[in-house]
């Protein structure tokens, strides 16, 4: 079964980066794309985007942090069940902020390498849809 993930992230390069290693281990999810927390949660609170099964959502971000992005997409009903992936350069340590505190699922620093970012997806996808 088909699944769609949302990608929330104002690097177009590492949306790129992200597009790639994922459709290299999971050819068969749709990838939604959004630039910023705010076109995100226009887009889903007006039903433009399909549904996702999962979000990543870059924390540092202009304008709605991935931290307020978060909050907003968990206010949304049908939303609060999906399970939502905060990254970020920075380490989970360096944030302050445990994932589970404010309602993610998991927190994981975003990978320097390619095969570094495929592995990565392939355990989030694994434990996600087990």
């Amino acid at each position: 079964m088909s699944k769609t993930i949302l990608l929330i992230d104002d690097d177009e390069d590492d949306a790129l980066f992200f597009s790639d290693a994922l459709h290299e281990v999971a050819p068969e999810m749709t990838l939604l794309y959004c630039r910023a927390g705010q076109e995100a949660l226009d887009s889903l609170t007006r039903n433009k985007l399909k549904r996702p099964d999962i979000i990543f959502l870059d924390i540092n971000m202009p304008v709605v942090s991935g931290w307020e992005c978060l909050r907003e997409i968990k206010k949304v009903a049908g939303f609060q069940a999906i399970p939502i992936i905060m990254y970020s350069t920075a380490d989970a340590a360096q944030t302050g902020i445990t994932p589970e505190a404010v309602g993610a699922a998991a927190f994981y620093q975003k990978s320097t390498t390619y095969n570094g970012l495929k592995q990565t997806l392939i355990n989030i996808l694994t434990t996600i849809f087990h």
